[in-house]
């Protein structure tokens, strides 16, 4: 039974990165913007937490603080963010996202409802249900 297990995990690993891995790229070609994976994802992360400390987001994402900022550096040089510092402590640097990134978001998320739709139209209804559903008991779980 260890054994099987080890081999679901591994094909399901492998399968998911690799979708995730084809979906990614996918967006982005249609997408036809500048802007990288790890910048768009930067991008989400801002607009999720709102207008978070360039520390925290570092956080977040489990790197140093100087990483965050040559890529929040890009963001402002494009247009997608602006820095700001904390009403009260002008030490503290915020992130805010503009209407051009707000903008680029909900293209990018348009465009990967339809590259994912694309997808699940090619299962079959009933294992179409059975895949969402199991992503979702298997998410629920973590």
């Amino acid at each position: 039974m260890e054994d099987e297990l080890i081999a679901y995990t591994n094909r399901f690993r492998t399968t998911f990165e690799t979708a995730h891995r084809k979906i990614s790229h996918t967006v982005l070609t249609q997408l036809d913007s500048e802007l990288t994976g790890p910048q768009l994802f930067m991008l989400f992360m801002i607009s999720k937490e709102g207008t978070p400390k360039q520390t925290h987001l570092a956080e977040k994402l489990g790197v140093k603080p100087s990483a965050i900022t040559v890529m929040i550096d890009r963001l402002v040089q494009s247009g997608h963010v602006i820095r700001k510092h904390h009403e009260t402590d002008r030490r503290i640097v915020l992130v805010e996202i503009t209407e051009t990134g707000k903008a680029i978001l909900k293209q990018a998320e348009d465009v990967q409802k339809e590259v994912i739709a694309r997808g699940l139209s090619q299962l079959p209804p009933e294992e179409m249900r059975i895949l969402v559903s199991a992503f979702e008991k298997l998410t629920n779980f973590y």
